[in-house]
């Protein structure tokens, strides 16, 4: 028995010095920006081979659903998109949508298809565009169930786009890798070729974003209201796309990020990889060494700041102040970011709203250890404050279950984005339960 033992100590003395050996490796390696931004974005981290996404029925949706379609962004790369109707617009037109021309068909543009005809056709549609997280395609795991949950809110239409380099959009622009800039000029393409090609206005197009979605979310949110924030990197501000665009802006009908994080610095200080294989956690004994990592991060994605200048920016008096309402989602249960990032995320936006004006209300609810309290929305907390005229508004919800990845496809989100569209067509300042 002693010569088992001490043989079972032994091995696992060696398996866990050389995982050691092979994380510091790994950490080492991050050093270097090709190597780190290939292990940010896992961009080529895909599945093409068992689904092909320009078939959209292999995801569950309906013929003739989901119109895929080529963008092509301000510098020259090129977008695979989907277009997906609501079913209620869908159950309308059948026929017409099953025997399209298009029909199992990728097009260049959206423009002249028989889902864009019955979205312009329209003058109550709204839409959703969404921004969805690092590796995979934008039909990878449980991204399609978002698609699909926000059909089914009537006349709200649904656009998503691989960021370049992602599924089958192009990566051709140096430094042919995906870039902090690279996506935010994907993300405000999108958003451009909405708002002037398809002449949809944003005050009925709420932005949706999941985990490194929520950072792409909130800096082309902020694009849009200031172009040339210095809060944003030089390469977007010098894009210089509709130049009316900061002038003509009246916001949008709400920001919704699931699952978001401060700064990636901040974030990599707890994160782990599908909530096993932690990044830079067992460092935090030695800080000086951490710190010395984190300095070396060239994507340093600052959500914190970019909210923090969008609210700023949409009550400005040098322009023509907007409402601005930003939702934060998260999971009490995800393992890969720990919801304490949203709290961390909420509370400087709560404190710069409550120092800006005297009208400024809060309100929290936080569900007690032994489950006792109320909370209304959330399962487990719910904080919100809002100006007098309920023209800003900023709430976080923490929900007890959903994960990293499959919350942003339940109820909840849903809900969040029907009691935006709902706030937005009653007027200002109420919200509709």
């Amino acid at each position: 028995m002693p010569g088992l033992l001490q043989s079972v100590v032994v091995k696992a003395y060696w398996t866990f010095a050389i995982l050691g050996i092979l994380w510091a490796v790994f950490i080492g390696s991050l050093i270097n920006p090709t190597i780190q931004r290939h292990a940010l974005y896992a961009h080529k981290i895909q599945s093409p081979f068992w689904h092909n996404v320009s078939n959209p029925e292999e995801f569950g949706f309906a013929k003739g659903q989901v119109q895929p379609f080529w963008l092509d962004t301000l510098d020259g790369e090129r977008l695979f998109c989907w277009h997906v109707l609501p079913l209620d617009v869908y159950l309308e037109n059948e026929y017409e949508l099953t025997t399209a021309d298009t029909v199992g068909e990728v097009v260049e543009g959206l423009k002249g298809t028989v889902g864009e005809k019955l979205w312009r056709r329209d003058g109550e549609s709204r839409a959703v565009v969404n921004f969805h997280g690092n590796a995979g395609d934008m039909a990878q795991g449980y991204r399609p169930s978002t698609y699909r949950s926000i059909s089914g809110i009537p006349k709200t239409h649904l656009l998503t786009c691989d960021y370049r380099g992602y599924g089958l959009s192009t990566l051709t622009n140096p430094p042919h890798i995906p870039t902090e800039s690279g996506l935010i000029t994907d993300a405000i393409s999108l958003l451009s070729y909405i708002q002037h090609d398809l002449a949809h206005p944003s005050t009925r197009t709420v932005l949706l974003g999941q985990s490194l979605g929520t950072a792409v979310t909130a800096a082309s949110a902020l694009y849009f209201t200031d172009p040339t924030s210095t809060a944003l990197p030089d390469q977007v501000t010098q894009l210089a796309v509709q130049a009316s665009t900061g002038k003509n802006f009246k916001g949008f009908t709400a920001i919704v990020l699931v699952a978001p994080f401060r700064t990636l610095p901040d974030l990599l200080k707890t994160y782990s990889i599908a909530g096993l294989f932690p990044i830079l956690k067992p460092l935090q004994s030695y800080p000086r060494l951490a710190n010395y990592l984190t300095s070396k991060i060239v994507d340093r994605w600052p959500t914190a700041l970019r909210l923090q200048s969008l609210i700023s920016s949409a009550t400005s008096s040098s322009t023509k102040a907007h409402p601005v309402h930003i939702s934060i989602l998260h999971a009490r249960n995800d393992q890969d970011i720990t919801f304490r990032e949203s709290e961390a995320l909420f509370a400087p936006l709560q404190s710069a709203l409550l120092a800006a004006d005297e009208g400024v209300s809060a309100t929290e609810e936080r569900r007690s250890i032994h489950g006792g309290e109320r909370v209304s929305r959330g399962a487990f907390a719910y904080r919100r404050v809002e100006d007098a005229r309920g023209e800003r508004v900023v709430e976080l919800e923490v929900v007890r279950y959903g994960g990293h990845n499959e919350v942003v496809g339940w109820s909840q989100v849903g809900l969040v984005v029907r009691r935006a569209f709902g706030r937005r067509s009653v007027g200002v300042g109420l919200d509709v339960e």
